[in-house]
């Protein structure tokens, strides 16, 4: 903090002694110490993070709250239909899905939808999930049993049991 304080300290004294133009508004302010202490290198390196940024595990929240940190430090000035392609575009393909079937108007209602889909989504898995006793994930028909009226012999275990008693017995 020290460093920035003597720098700016410098900066107006070059401004008293007209050796540079004089920061006036909250833009020439940001030029000035972006020209300082941003590398020329990160912005480029902010950009191609934009392009690759996608929710992957990040929550719906989370995911827009990365898009709009890196849109504020690139300091793009994109239109709402733009934000709003990018963050469509970059959603889960189970959220992208829902979501593109919603009208909406704005980001943040945007926004809003995406997050109320993801909740859908996780209460869904997560009543399958507890629901995991075989009535709720199974279909009517399971293929890979035969069922009939009546269990055969070879299937109950008494049957199973007195066949080897008698093995037993006869031997």
């Amino acid at each position: 903090m020290d460093y920035a304080m003597q720098w700016w300290q410098k900066t107006l004294m070059d401004i008293g002694l007209n050796k540079r133009l004089p920061v006036v508004s909250w833009d020439d302010l940001k030029a000035c110490m972006r020209a300082r202490f941003v590398p020329p290198h990160f912005r480029k390196y902010l950009l191609l993070k934009l392009q690759r940024l996608h929710q992957g595990t990040l929550s719906v929240d989370g995911y827009f709250k990365e898009l709009d940190t890196l849109l504020i430090k690139v300091d793009m000035n994109e239109s709402d239909e733009a934000k709003m392609a990018s963050f469509v575009s970059s959603l889960r393909r189970e959220i992208q899905d829902v979501v593109e079937l919603h009208e909406y108007s704005s980001l943040e209602t945007l926004v809003y939808l995406a997050i109320k889909v993801e909740y859908q989504i996780a209460r869904k898995i997560s009543f399958k999930n507890s629901h995991n006793d075989g009535y709720y994930n199974s279909s009517w028909k399971n293929k890979n049993k035969s069922f009939s009226k009546y269990p055969s012999k070879d299937s109950t275990l008494s049957h199973q049991l007195n066949r080897l008693l008698k093995r037993a017995l006869n031997a």
